[in-house]
């Protein structure tokens, strides 16, 4: 190549070039050069000092220069030039000393990359906000090459993982899950997107939960180079799922307890009142009067079992007094005594004063169940069993140990913890399904009965335990506010002779014997099927008390009080039932009996009533 032709070359060049000297003096420039720089001229240019009229930052050509006569070359710094107009530039130079006599000479070739650090600002801002997404989802991603190696990741991997980011750079993927092991094998995962696969799938690691996506990674030719991955954690999501359908299941088994229990109690009502009778008309020591006894007997412990189904169904009819904490868990306490191992310890600390509202027969099977729980935790090992009360002020936000949450409000919270064993994640979603136990007796419905009466009275249970670190058990009960106004009973008593009871229950069976025992107990009995024909002896005869099953047909067991209540506000009312099948809770009744029951409950209840 001729002279002439290469000063075309350079002349022609979309790339500024210049010669310059140690002190800041241009000896030729190109047109790119001037252009780049926002001048007219070449004369123009060269008239310019390049450490006052062309760097941005007065001082920065020093370590430029210094560059030069250490190595005698520049490869591609980046410094930063201003134009004519004050605008900056990001430029890249690249020079060598040129040999001369006097002082230095400096040959260079400038690169404008202002828009490329442009583009690259925006990628990097583009590259932080989709960080800044990952760690708010939370989500992590990586990258990992053909041979499985991990290059590149982020996201929220610190705040999800618990480690820096980059921790697993150069890792393989086996070596990753040898160190942290997964519930799937993730290399099979990886290996079907490095062949093109897009797969999904969810796994366990740590004690969290990941839905995870990993797909093929390509160059812009479309050959897959790699694979990449993405994670969300989803732990509270899946809980919050498990807990729906652990929801979902007892309701089911509620429904069909509760179905169950109904029909099975007013079975239970006949053979009771029965054998009750019967033992009215058998004396002691009469043949036939033990088999009589037995059967009274089995049919009281057959009631017991029911009572549990009823209470985890929550179908129960929860009563509405103001129930004081303090003196029922002292008393529950001395029933347990006797099977408390000697060296477990009961601590309490109840507030004073602590009253909640509910039915105090179901507060004291919920005590008793979870005391007789963390009793037989701790087994024959010494032990603390702590009792704990107070009011709470709930905010009604969802907990990871809720087994039952409840809205926001305040609360009469029992705790009852021990110091036992304790249990894992998953043995805990089964601590309250029916008829699930961890001891080798025992029909596994005390924990359920505890669920369903929580449930029943709108309250809350939270369970937290680990193996190794015992057990507490929360429970959220609707606080007392005030006692429930009392009803004024009927003003005349009419006398003994002519007090009649009208008895209303759809099944034939409950309405023969409960009319008998009535009779027995010398009360005129009415026995009637369902609510309106009930009404119709209401308008037509004297009746001095109704006693009314609250599950019918027709018209309910409240529908029918209602009405009774319209007619004559100063009725006697005994509401009679063990399963409030339509769930309209309580009814202004002056008594409840639960089915089934005793002839003697019966007579206290209508000798109080009459009273």
């Amino acid at each position: 190549m001729t002279e002439a032709e290469l000063a075309r070359l350079v002349e022609r060049s979309p790339i500024g070039m210049y010669r310059s000297d140690d002190r800041g003096r241009l000896h030729w420039v190109n047109p790119a050069l001037v252009a780049m720089l926002g001048y007219d001229s070449v004369d123009e240019v060269l008239a310019l000092d390049i450490d006052r009229d062309v760097y941005f930052d007065p001082g920065a050509r020093g370590p430029v220069l210094e560059e030069y006569r250490g190595h005698g070359v520049i490869d591609g710094v980046r410094v930063r030039w201003r134009t004519r107009q004050g605008k900056p530039l990001a430029v890249q130079i690249f020079g060598h000393v040129v040999p001369a006599e006097h002082g230095l000479i400096f040959d260079a070739i400038v690169f404008d990359l202002t828009d490329v650090e442009a583009i690259e600002r925006e990628l990097h801002e583009q590259e932080t906000t989709l960080e800044l997404l990952f760690r708010q989802m939370p989500a992590l991603y990586w990258r990992v090459d053909m041979n499985e190696i991990v290059v590149a990741s982020g996201g929220a991997i610190q705040e999800v993982r618990g480690h820096q980011r980059g921790r697993y750079h150069g890792w393989s993927l086996t070596a990753i899950g040898d160190h942290e092991p997964s519930s799937v094998d993730a290399v099979d995962y990886h290996q079907r997107a490095l062949r093109g696969e897009v797969v999904a799938f969810d796994n366990e690691s740590n004690g969290r939960m990941y839905a995870t996506t990993v797909g093929p990674l390509r160059d812009k030719s479309g050959t897959i180079v790699g694979a990449i991955g993405t994670a969300i954690d989803v732990t509270r999501v899946r809980q919050l799922e498990r807990r729906m359908i652990d929801a979902q299941r007892a309701e089911s088994l509620g429904v069909l307890a509760g179905g169950l229990a109904h029909d099975f109690n007013n079975m239970l009502v006949g053979v009771l009142g029965n054998a009750d009778l019967a033992l009215r008309e058998v004396p002691t020591g009469a043949p036939g009067r033990i088999a009589i006894e037995n059967i009274r007997d089995a049919a009281l412990r057959a009631a017991e079992l029911v009572d549990q189904l009823l209470a985890y169904a929550g179908r129960g009819v929860a009563g509405t007094q103001c129930v004081t904490v303090a003196p029922v868990v002292d008393e529950l306490l001395r029933i347990l005594a006797p099977s408390l191992h000697a060296d477990v310890r009961v601590a309490i600390d109840v507030a004073p004063g602590l009253a909640l509202r509910g039915d105090p027969a179901q507060l004291r099977q919920v005590v008793l169940n979870l005391v007789a729980n963390a009793r037989d935790a701790i087994g024959s090992r010494a032990g603390t069993i702590a009792i704990r009360g107070r009011v709470e002020a709930h905010a009604g936000t969802d907990h990871p140990d809720d087994v039952l949450a409840c809205p926001a409000g305040t609360y009469a919270l029992l705790e009852i913890a021990d110091d036992g064993p304790g249990v894992d994640r998953e043995l805990r979603r089964h601590l309250f399904e029916p008829f699930f136990t961890t001891k080798t007796s025992g029909h596994g419905l005390g924990l359920a009965a505890v669920l369903g009466v929580v449930r029943a009275h709108g309250g809350g249970v939270r369970v937290s335990s680990s193996p190794g670190a015992g057990a507490t058990f929360q429970i959220r009960w609707p606080i007392a506010t005030s006692d429930a106004p009392s009803r004024t009973p009927s003003a005349s008593t009419p006398p003994p002779n002519a007090r009649t009871v009208l008895v209303v229950d759809d099944e034939d069976l409950v309405r023969d014997v409960v009319g008998r025992m009535v009779e027995d107990l010398g009360y005129a009995a009415i026995t009637v099927a369902d609510g309106p024909a009930a009404l119709d002896v209401l308008d037509h005869r004297a009746v001095d008390l109704v006693l009314v099953d609250l599950t019918m047909p027709r018209m309910s067991g409240a529908e029918i009080v209602a009405a009774v209540r319209r007619r004559n506000p100063a009725m006697r009312v005994v509401v009679c039932s063990g399963f409030d099948r339509e769930g309209r809770g309580t009814v202004d009744a002056d008594a409840y009996l639960p089915k089934p029951f005793r002839i003697d409950a019966l007579e206290q209840t209508l000798s109080k009533l009459f009273a």
